[in-house]
């Protein structure tokens, strides 16, 4: 599978007997239609069709049922469209002038373009030159005045329209043969704009008319009005419809003017796209940069020119360029009076130009005691820092960055002055509060379901804004915050839903006023009134630890209440009950592992209200830190590391930052993506900060960290920090984030000969924040460079990272046979692992949390080797990941089999005690009654060498095997025979299995008439008996003179048979039978099968069934039989005194007529009963009547 065009049918074989499962998914993760047909009676297998409707990567998921993937899926199909290629820009040319065309591939998909000019049967060279994202530019230099055949095609499918044609003319005439004195003027005969009149002068034609033709890119004609004026001279006036080159030739007498043909680029201002400016969140900030888009892809080529500026002055500004016609412009605003952006394509300005900026005064709070610092916008200014007081605050100057230290609440002002002039260019506001100031001022009693409240005052801590974060558990609780009340008091809203302790942290400018956040024990709403449940462990639960919760009994009796915990994967938890001192019942448990439990509180078998409840269980100790710097930090920059929960269950991450002065720090927490967080605070100076992490309230491992802060230290305000820096998937997005004032500079590459580059994507956030995001379709090694303009790499940069695809990473032969029903991995398991595709990668396997360990086998393959040994009988938790990245076809839990459930599986056949040397022995492993698993057989001599035994299952929704081996013909004596079922032995095991001669097929005995004749449609059976004749295959084939006989073996388990053939058609038939491939005695037999009985067949006739005198009767009439098939022919006659009887003969045992004679004593009425097989034959029962005299039969005859 490789490539594949869209709208044609492509087809695949899948070879295996059982009918596969196909899906195929498009670029866009849609399903394609699919259809499965068998292929011919004669080949096994399946034949899969489908037709991709859209260019790009297909994904082709092959499985067999039961079996998952078969082996190489998915598998990746490139589909591509030929009729998705434009081109464009054909025009006319002249001879030995060069002449080029576009070719846009960017929509057609993955595949190689092949171009061929060609002029009267000779090929013409030609030149491609790429100008980025599948589009081309084709140059050629014609030498003959002859129309040139352009053909394109891709992936050999001819484009829309190939081949072109491409006219070629005459170079012009020197001016001493023409005109030497016509000339054709004006600026729209290099640009023209779209839609608009576009007019050029034409002179010195002296009496003769020109003629105009302007080109399309397209090859069509635009229309061209021409105008005489006064004096001979001519005006032209096209009106252009589409962006592109447009050829205008100009001639007079069949003869291009110098110049002619013209290259006129046209444009389109008006798909000149401006994003960014529209301030939907409101005015930009007065020294944070403003960053918009200018997208002019499809506008055309041409000059674009971007000029900010406010009414008094210019602003600089800084264009980056990130792909063919996009760009991104930042600039600063340095006053609070409006800015104008103004853009123009080729001298005409854009729509909506100019655009307005409206700029605001922006308040940066910094905390009390803090060493402030302000970036200088431009190197020509200065700055003058006034305290609340009015009174000038020294500072000093660290990197074009004035530091200065606060030292009181309140608002400073700095004011920025021209270095030069000093002029005043504009003004900023820094906020200086003290969170210690913050007061709480009443703490409501807090019960479930009914709002809560806590005031707080402002009043002493300076201006900023009032947060907070309530939590119970891992939940957050939704609130809100009113006020300021008329004595400034702000009140802090919550309402609880459930009935354990709420941690309240209250929070001023994000700097937390205490480190331990406040705890408030949460009431029932009917406290002492109704039975009710409470506690921190009925929603969360630390690993290892007893975890407890209290029920209001109101009284009852401890007997009517009932606890039922069950923990990760479903297992009842042990639950302690006992009476506390104040009447409740506390109950107590312990969970092992990280995950969800479910907690059932019963009053008399009924559960309580909120029951049954969930419980997360963590472990705080299996969270883990990454990209912890331990080089100084530079002061007034952010310092982020990443912090992965990802194995540590479900909890509260919290993180608390002490500066050198003892102060609380901003801690900002975002997470990146499931279980992994980002991390960040701002030192601002210089001295030692520790930085506490806790999960659920428990401190983790590597807690406390310790970071030492200077003005020397590596300024990191521009970083990196990401996923996506480390990993990522193929074919899916990853991402990261940049810090920089303005846009990064951001190159990703492989790391081999092919060096491919990969085109980032990067969007602004705000904020100086930058996602940088990427995809890549080929697994390898790559590397990210990144680069914030004008101050260098980021730091970090380069950073290898390793393309992976975790579902490549497949065992050998499919996960099929290594999981039971329910999708869990059965322990033992020693899986061999095919990494070949998946990307460079660690395979990292764990259960319940635990790491086993991967060997790496010499032909690159992987080996995990899991023995379930130490583990307890049941569900573990499995995490299988390659590069730190999930495994998505593994199962996520593995289960250990008990002894109990290996002695419910039957081991049945005679291959469990006898076998014969040199022949194959059988038995069968019946596991219905079993839990779902794999058998494992292990059979060894005496010398301990194990011999091969085959396993099938005949179907794979029963739990029934059929197991197989052969000694070897020199094998005597015995063998040891152990079977087990996951990892456990069966009952009976181990067995020894005797191991005999080989087996005489002269000693079986085949008797019955089976073996000597039979009837079509009829069973025909024998007996054989092969207890003296040693264990041996016993086989039957009975062959007729056109068709094989059905035969069926029947089994009575103690080496006796019962043979049951069933011919489809009459005639000789050759029964042979063989023991261990030998015949048996009588073998072949002659079996004589006769036709199925046919009574329509008989024919009867003669005078003994006709009427007649009893003088003269003649009672004699003729059965044939012959073609009637086998049957018995079975003659009645009844009289006027009964039955008679019938003499019946016949010349021969062959003859099939047969001769019948009765003989009636006195007239009557008699009844003549034919039957043939029991059925009667045509005519029977034949009624005759017998008369005395011939005038009694006349008169009968004529109805007299």
């Amino acid at each position: 599978m490789d490539k594949v065009s869209v709208g044609r049918l492509f087809e695949f074989v899948v070879e295996s007997d059982t009918k596969p499962s196909v899906e195929v998914l498009g670029p866009a993760r849609r399903s394609v239609p699919v259809k499965i047909d068998p292929l011919g009676s004669s080949t096994l297998g399946y034949n899969v069709k489908f037709e991709p409707m859209e260019v790009g990567d297909h994904s082709v998921e092959v499985r067999l049922p039961g079996g998952g993937h078969v082996e190489g899926s998915p598998f990746l199909l490139k589909a591509y469209s030929a009729e998705k290629v434009i081109v464009t820009d054909i025009r006319a040319g002249v001879v030995n002038k060069s002449v080029s065309f576009g070719i846009n591939a960017s929509q057609a998909g993955a595949g190689n373009l092949e171009i061929i000019v060609a002029v009267n049967g000779k090929n013409v060279p030609n030149f491609v030159q790429s100008e980025g994202n599948a589009r081309f530019k084709v140059n050629f230099k014609p030498t003959e005045a002859a129309t040139h055949s352009l053909s394109v095609r891709f992936n050999g499918h001819p484009v829309p329209g190939s081949p072109f044609s491409c006219h070629i003319a005459a170079a012009a005439a020197s001016p001493s043969m023409g005109l030497p004195r016509a000339m054709a003027m004006g600026e729209c005969l290099k640009q023209a704009a779209v839609k608009m009149d576009n007019t050029f002068e034409l002179e010195g034609f002296e009496g003769v008319e020109p003629q105009i033709f302007v080109t399309s890119p397209s090859g069509d004609n635009e229309h061209c009005q021409l105008s005489q004026h006064d004096g001979g001279s001519y005006s032209a006036s096209f009106r252009p419809t589409t962006v592109g080159r447009h050829l205008i030739s100009v001639t007079a007498n069949d003869q291009h003017i110098n110049g002619s043909p013209f290259s006129c680029n046209v444009f389109d201002v008006s798909r000149v796209s401006i994003s960014g400016l529209e301030q939907q969140y409101g005015p930009a900030n007065l020294g944070v940069p403003v960053t918009f888009s200018v997208d002019a892809a499809g506008a055309g080529e041409g000059t674009l020119e971007l000029v900010v500026s406010t009414d008094s002055s210019t602003v600089k500004a800084e264009v980056v360029a990130c792909a063919r016609g996009l760009y991104d412009v930042t600039f600063v605003p340095q006053s609070t009076e409006p800015h104008y952006v103004n853009i123009t394509f080729n001298e005409v300005a854009v729509d909506g130009s100019p655009f307005r900026v409206d700029i605001q005064q922006h308040t940066q709070h910094i905390q009390i005691g803090s060493l402030a610092a302000i970036d200088f916008p431009a190197d020509d200014q200065i700055v003058e820092i006034f305290s609340p007081d009015q009174k000038s605050v020294p500072y000093s100057i660290n990197r074009q960055t004035a530091e200065f230290r606060t030292h009181m609440t309140g608002n400073y002002t700095l004011r920025f002055i021209d270095r030069e002039t000093r002029q005043h260019i504009g003004s900023r506001t820094l906020c200086v509060f003290d969170p210690t100031l913050v007061k709480i001022t009443e703490v409501s009693e807090a019960f479930c379901h009914r709002p809560a409240s806590i005031g707080v005052s402002l009043n002493e801590a300076g201006q900023g804004d009032l947060s907070a974060l309530v939590r119970c558990g891992a939940t957050e609780v939704p609130h809100t915050i009113r006020g300021p009340s008329k004595t400034g008091v702000y009140e802090i809203v919550y309402q609880p839903t459930r009935v354990a302790p709420h941690k309240i942290s209250i929070l001023f400018n994000e700097v937390p006023i205490s480190l331990k956040p406040l705890e408030i024990s949460v009431l029932p709403a009917s406290a002492g009134k109704e039975i009710s449940v409470s506690g921190l462990g009925l929603y969360q639960s630390r690993v290892g630890k007893t975890t407890s919760f209290a029920i209001d009994t109101v009284k009852r009796p401890a007997r009517e209440f009932d606890v039922v915990v069950s923990g990760p994967g479903g297992q009842a938890l042990p639950v302690r009950c006992y009476q506390t001192k104040n009447g409740h019942l506390q109950a107590e448990f312990t969970i092992n592992k990280p995950g969800q439990c479910v907690i059932e509180v019963l009053h008399q078998s009924k559960p309580l209200p909120g029951s049954p409840f969930t419980c997360e269980s963590f472990d705080s100790s299996k969270v883990t830190t990454q990209g912890v710097t331990k080089e100084p930090l530079a002061l007034h920059s952010p310092n982020s590391f990443t912090v992965r929960t990802d194995n540590a269950g479900t909890a509260e991450l919290e993180a608390f930052a002490i500066s050198p002065s003892n102060q609380s720090l901003p801690v900002l927490i975002s997470e990146q993506s499931e279980g992994v967080y980002n991390v960040e605070f701002v030192p601002s100076q210089p001295g030692n900060y520790k930085l506490t992490l806790m999960y659920g309230g428990e401190t983790i491992p590597s807690s406390p960290l310790n970071f030492t802060a200077s003005s020397s230290g590596v300024r990191n305000d521009a970083r990196a920090a990401g996923h996506g820096l480390e990993v990522c998937h193929r074919n899916k997005e990853a991402s990261f984030v940049v810090y920089c004032p303005i846009a990064p500079n951001v190159q990703i590459e492989r790391l081999d000969e092919y060096g491919e580059r990969i085109e980032p994507k990067i969007k602004a956030l705000g904020n100086n924040e930058w996602r940088i995001s990427y995809t890549i379709l080929s697994v390898g090694k790559y590397e990210i460079r990144a680069s914030c303009p004008n101050r260098g790499s980021l730091p970090g940069s380069p950073w290898h990272i390793s393309c992976v695809e975790s579902n490549k990473v497949t065992p050998v032969g499919g996960w099929g046979t290594l999981v039971d029903h329910d999708g869990r991995l059965i322990l033992p398991a020693r899986i061999i692992f095919d990494v070949e595709n998946a990307g460079p990668g660690k395979l990292v396997c764990s259960i319940d949390g635990i790491e086993i360990p991967v060997d790496k086998l010499v032909d690159g393959k992987m080996c995990l080797n899991i023995t379930g040994e130490n583990l307890a009988a049941g569900e573990h938790d499995l995490d299988l990941t390659w590069s730190g990245l999930t495994i998505t076809q593994c199962p996520r839990s593995a289960f250990v089999t008990g002894q109990q459930a290996a002695d419910k599986v039957q081991l049945m056949g005679r291959g469990l005690a006898a076998a014969q040397a040199g022949e194959a022995a059988h038995f069968t492993i019946d596991a219905s009654n079993a839990p779902a698993g794999r058998p494992e057989v292990i059979l060894t001599s005496q010398d301990n060498t194990s011999l091969p035994v085959s396993l099938a299952q005949p179907r794979p929704s029963e739990n029934i095997w059929l197991a197989s081996y052969t000694p070897l013909k020199s094998t005597t004596g015995t063998l040891n025979l152990s079977v087990k079922w996951n990892g456990r032995l069966v009952k009976g095991c181990p067995l020894t299995v005797a191991v005999g001669s080989s087996m005489d097929a002269s000693k079986v005995i085949a008797s019955g008439e089976g073996l000597r004749h039979g009837i079509v449609g009829k069973d025909i059976k024998s007996w054989i008996d092969t207890r003296r004749a040693g264990p041996g295959e016993l086989t039957a084939h009975c062959a007729g003179v056109r068709k094989v006989a059905y035969c069926e073996l029947y089994d009575h388990g103690d080496a006796t048979f019962t043979l049951n053939i069933k011919p489809q058609e009459p005639g000789r038939h050759l029964l042979t039978i063989k023991y261990g491939g030998q015949n048996v005695p009588g073998s072949p037999f002659a079996l004589k099968v006769a036709g199925a009985p046919d009574a329509s067949k008989v024919r009867v006739y003669g005078p003994g069934i006709e009427h007649g005198v009893l003088a003269t009767f003649q009672s004699r009439f003729i059965c044939d039989t012959r073609g009637a098939g086998a049957g018995q022919l079975t003659v009645r006659v009844r009289g006027p005194k009964g039955a008679f009887r019938v003499e019946m003969q016949r010349e021969s045992q062959k003859d099939r007529t047969i001769l019948c004679k009765y003989d009636p004593t006195e007239p009557g009425d008699y009844r003549v009963e034919v039957k043939w097989a029991g059925e009667f034959v045509p005519g029977s029962p034949f009624p005759v009547m017998i008369f005395d005299t011939e005038e009694e039969l006349r008169r009968f005859l004529q109805g007299i």
